[in-house]
């Protein structure tokens, strides 16, 4: 099985010391639950492609402190690459604006929301469990850090998970791609210090509610298991293996 995590950022000099690289924390939330796969990344970011979507069999797209809506030539290209690795039948996954970019690529909608900012632990309540989702919670805590927004899921897309404030807060596209609005790859000090970054963008209600959201108990371990078992059922489902639905 063969990974590649398409990196949409860079880590900045005022998150160095709370933020590892994102190749780094994708593989720690992905590693224990899939032990069989190389996961190896591309600095989509710094126009850094595979030379073709038939390098890997599945791409995970990366949060970015961009907006998909931005023109710029590397989101465009990323677009691209979403659109010729779907045709090709390979295995999505993208979180935060990686579920921004894949939906927008396969014709849904993408705005800076007039709803503001989510920031801190969101519970995202699950609104279709599947059959790759075997254990976890029902309403999984997870960090986010978003203003951006889903606003309209690409035509066919099923809604696996969602709030009033974040409706489209995980998405199964199809058989082979999932999106997800929140950041398991993340931990608290990160956004914690997100937290303290952005103090006077998000404003007064929004940090304080965001600080008092740190003491949840995380669930990014149960959704790296989800993420993997929707690979690997995806995988199966490539190779012809019969897959138990429900």
């Amino acid at each position: 099985m063969r990974i590649c995590v398409m990196v949409c950022a860079h880590v900045g000099p005022d998150l160095a010391d709370v933020l590892d690289p994102y190749l780094e924390m994708f593989r720690r939330l992905l590693a224990p639950h899939l032990p069989e796969a190389t996961i190896n990344g591309s600095m989509i970011i710094e126009g850094t492609f595979p030379a073709s979507v038939e390098d890997h069999d599945v791409y995970v797209f990366t949060g970015s402190p961009h907006g998909v809506y931005e023109d710029l030539d590397w989101i465009r290209r990323a677009e691209q690459f979403v659109r010729d690795a779907a045709a090709a039948g390979k295995v999505l996954i993208g979180g935060c604006f990686g579920h921004q970019l894949i939906a927008q690529a396969l014709g849904g909608t993408v705005v800076k929301s007039d709803k503001g900012w989510g920031i801190g632990v969101h519970t995202h309540p699950v609104l279709r469990r599947e059959a790759w989702m075997d254990g976890g919670p029902d309403r999984p805590n997870v960090v986010v850090s978003h203003q951006d927004q889903v606003v309209e899921a690409p035509q066919g897309a099923v809604v696996l998970a969602g709030t009033e404030f974040c409706p489209n807060a995980m998405l199964r596209i199809g058989e082979k791609i999932l999106t997800f609005q929140g950041h398991p790859e993340m931990t608290i000090p990160i956004v914690d210090r997100l937290l303290d970054l952005r103090e006077q963008r998000v404003g007064a209600e929004v940090f304080a509610a965001g600080k008092a959201s740190l003491q949840k108990p995380l669930d990014h371990d149960a959704m790296g298991a989800w993420i993997a078992g929707f690979i690997r059922q995806a995988l199966d489902a490539s190779a012809g293996k019969t897959v138990a639905a429900e």
